[in-house]
């Protein structure tokens, strides 16, 4: 079962940028002339086929996108469109659930392709006029669908969002009015002068014309050592739900009396933790012989029962460090070697986090 993309404006560069848009180009403050800079280099996220969210290009020389971890978690087929050209493979480079950012990588070279400029979130104030670009989800063809802005102003610059269980504490946010729908996920967040300063990411359930974009200030450190390839904090286990969560089912699409049924199984069990939606192939995580369904009740001796618990140790453990897991299956099991497990029965692993 795999969890829906959130809206969760739904899931980032030290690197020096070249090219793009440059500081000497006139302020751009007409909406519309923001769009026509920065659309060229948005592009929309496919996964098997159907849209999935939104990236940015940050660097073209080498074919780099920007989105978030949330719009390429879990996914083994991935396209993206630029503009009307058909769909091109992309691989995910590495990716950061803890912060909710992930770069992939254009499998082919492409002519004359553009790129967005950073400028300085940290420089925003409220009040400030901001334009997001992004594909939003849409029920025709996906070859046919345009990328679209929507435009609103800063309500407060500097946010952290925390407290969600099946989601990461994110440190630094910008909440804005301009409306982020399904499938704005991982486009930009634009100032007056077209330079981005945030990721879209998500709008939270039951609040109107507040949404929020990943700060672009927070975002530039992570990117240079996720262009690397590191991924300390993605052990290749994906989509993590908390057990907990009094919307556990609403992640399973199509499948919620499925999930329901498994919640309360697992619950009826007195197992509490995180269920793991996917495992990652070549992962860490798969090599421990993790696997989806699994649910995760320990790492490194201390009880974990939401994502952002998982974060806190991930992300305060040492580069190849090896971190013990304990937890339990969720179904019946046999293993090729003869062996089996019952729901409800525990297991153990040593995971060598990446470097």
């Amino acid at each position: 079962m795999r969890p829906i993309a959130r809206v969760c404006v739904t899931a980032v560069s030290a690197i020096a940028l070249s090219g793009g848009f440059t500081s000497t180009q006139a302020r751009a403050d007409d909406p519309d002339e923001i769009f026509e800079k920065v659309a060229p280099a948005t592009v929309q996220v496919l996964a098997g086929g159907e849209a999935d969210g939104t990236g940015v290009v940050y660097d073209a020389e080498k074919g780099l996108i920007l989105t978030n971890d949330h719009v390429v978690a879990g996914q083994t087929s991935l396209q993206v469109r630029i503009e009307d050209g058909g769909p091109v493979p992309v691989r995910v480079v590495a990716a950061d659930p803890c912060e909710d950012l992930a770069i992939v990588k254009l499998a082919t070279p492409q002519d004359d392709l553009k790129e967005v400029e950073f400028g300085d979130s940290g420089d925003l104030k409220q009040g400030d006029q901001v334009t997001a670009i992004g594909y939003p989800v849409g029920a025709g063809d996906t070859s046919h669908e345009k990328a679209v802005l929507t435009t609103g102003v800063v309500q407060s610059p500097e946010v952290s969002q925390t407290g969600q269980v099946s989601s990461p504490n994110l440190s630094s946010t910008v909440q804005h009015s301009a409306t982020l729908n399904p499938g704005n996920s991982g486009g930009p967040l634009l100032n007056s002068d077209a330079k981005l300063v945030g990721i879209n990411t998500f709008s939270i359930e039951g609040t109107q014309g507040q949404y929020y974009s990943i700060a672009g200030d927070h975002a530039k450190p992570l990117l240079e050592g996720l262009a690397e390839g590191k991924s300390k904090n993605n052990p290749g286990w994906q989509g993590l739900v908390a057990l907990s969560d009094p919307n556990f089912a609403s992640y399973f699409p199509g499948q919620e009396t499925e999930a329901t049924k498994l919640q309360k199984a697992v619950a009826a069990k007195g197992i509490d933790g995180v269920y793991v939606t996917s495992v990652d192939g070549h992962s860490v995580a798969a090599k421990a012989n993790m696997a989806a369904g699994d649910v995760i009740t320990d790492i490194k001796d201390t009880k974990v029962t939401t994502l952002p618990q998982v974060c806190d140790i991930l992300q305060s453990s040492a580069p190849g460090e090896k971190i013990d897991v304990l937890g339990a299956y969720t179904s019946d099991t046999e293993f090729q070697d003869g062996t089996s497990a019952k729901a409800g029965d525990t297991w153990s692993a040593t995971v060598t986090l990446g470097r």
